[in-house]
């Protein structure tokens, strides 16, 4: 039985970005081979492997294996018997070097092309984090490793040292699990694996997290408007910018992005995310949305909108109107206000409250007023129920039980009236 298969060329980029050309073989068993030609360009790699083809001691020693090989004048391996499978040649650390770099990544730049303007293919955050998690946790674990080498047994060791060295949460562990993912599907898809064995390993489990979030009484006294001096510095943007967070349940960077065009008396169109590090980016879902509000909260808007230089197409957060303010300072000064009203850092934190808290009580409070789960979706930008349900905390024994007590006496009567 004969096999024709010829040798296929494709391109890794080493440690300097530069481009090698390496090739690839079938033989006849179903297995892959795949070898660096050393070369940078593609006309000399052919050369390399056409001649490789037509010397067979030159092929056996390439291969480091005891190979019998007949090649014919097309230069397709005919016939091979194997003694020994070799290994691809390539280690973790040259295959995931040029990962995750912006500008050069083949995968990122493809991801990109197949995006748009306001539906971006890949975001420059998530390429950011994925970069840093190659570099600080997958290389150093597996850069020494050939890509061949890497068993599931090794992987399910290396989420254990994430999580007893490192001190990784189950969430940042699965993050690094779905780069590590893609990346080895890469690798499968230009021959240097047979099969991902990331994607045979288990996700870990995460928990929700708990939180306590601030009662209406506590959001009462924060943002009593007599005292904006003593608790908020006098700062009205930050006064705002929390309080319009709680009542609309807009992301942090969503309010950062809000011009005062984008404002109308009764909604607030969402169109944009302000990130320091990134600049302007589309929202996290890259979908705009628009969120009702009332006429008080307009007013508060266009307040703080007033409250420094500004002209229509200015930021409403900002201290000047050409920049937004900055995020983490904002943070700080909601922060402040809380330990003023008597909330301290140690009992904020036991509660899990932080600014994003506000996204979490809107989405609670919409859910106790009955709103359906697709309006809530709407509203927040959830792409799903099950996200939808991380943010929402409800207690069964303070929020459900006149419900489930109205529901049990009814069913209680029914069945005590038919045995009557």
């Amino acid at each position: 039985m004969k096999y024709r298969r010829k040798y296929t060329l494709f391109t890794l980029k080493n440690r300097k970005g530069k481009p090698v050309w390496y090739f690839r073989i079938y033989l006849p068993d179903g297995t892959r081979r795949s070898k660096t030609t050393g070369c940078n360009s593609r006309e000399k790699a052919m050369r390399y492997v056409e001649e490789l083809l037509e010397d067979e001691t030159m092929l056996r020693k390439v291969f480091e294996s005891d190979l019998v090989v007949a090649i014919d004048s097309s230069h397709s391996l005919i016939q091979t018997t194997i003694r020994e499978t070799p290994k691809s040649s390539i280690t973790f650390e040259e295959f995931a070097s040029p990962w995750w770099h912006w500008d050069t990544c083949p995968y990122v730049l493809a991801r990109r092309a197949a995006g748009t303007e306001s539906h971006p293919g890949i975001k420059q955050s998530y390429v950011t984090s994925s970069e840093m998690w190659t570099r600080r946790y997958l290389i150093p674990y597996f850069g020494k490793y050939n890509l061949q080498d890497i068993s599931v047994d090794m992987i399910n060791t290396f989420w254990q040292v994430l999580k007893d060295k490192h001190d990784l949460a189950p969430k940042t562990i699965n993050n690094i699990r779905s780069v590590f993912i893609i990346m080895m599907k890469e690798a499968v898809a230009k021959g240097l694996i047979e099969r991902n064995p990331v994607e045979m390993t288990i996700s870990r489990t995460v928990d929700k997290k708990k939180q306590e979030l601030l009662t209406d009484e506590e959001c009462a006294r924060l943002f009593d408007i007599e005292r904006i001096k003593d608790l908020w510095n006098d700062r009205i943007v930050y006064y705002v910018y929390s309080f319009v967070a709680g009542l609309t349940g807009l992301r942090a960077g969503e309010l950062l992005a809000l011009t005062i065009n984008e404002v109308y008396p009764n909604k607030i169109v969402v169109k944009r995310s302000y990130n320091e590090s990134y600049g302007m980016t589309t929202t996290k879902t890259s979908e705009e949305r628009v969120v009702p509000i009332t006429d008080e909260i307009y007013r508060y808007l266009y307040v703080a909108w007033q409250s420094h230089p500004n002209d229509e197409n200015d930021f409403i957060f900002s201290f000047d109107g050409k920049k937004p303010m900055n995020e983490g300072r904002a943070r700080a000064a909601f922060y402040k206000a809380m330990e003023k009203i008597g909330i301290s850092e140690a009992e904020r934190k036991r509660r899990g409250i932080t600014f994003h808290s506000w996204r979490h009580k809107f989405t609670t409070d919409c859910v106790k007023s009955n709103m359906h789960p697709e309006k809530i979706m709407a509203l927040t930008g959830h792409k799903s129920a099950e996200m939808l349900l991380r943010y929402t905390d409800l207690n069964a024994e303070k929020d459900l039980s006149d419900q489930i007590q109205e529901i049990q006496e009814s069913k209680s009567r029914r069945i005590i009236g038919m045995n009557g």
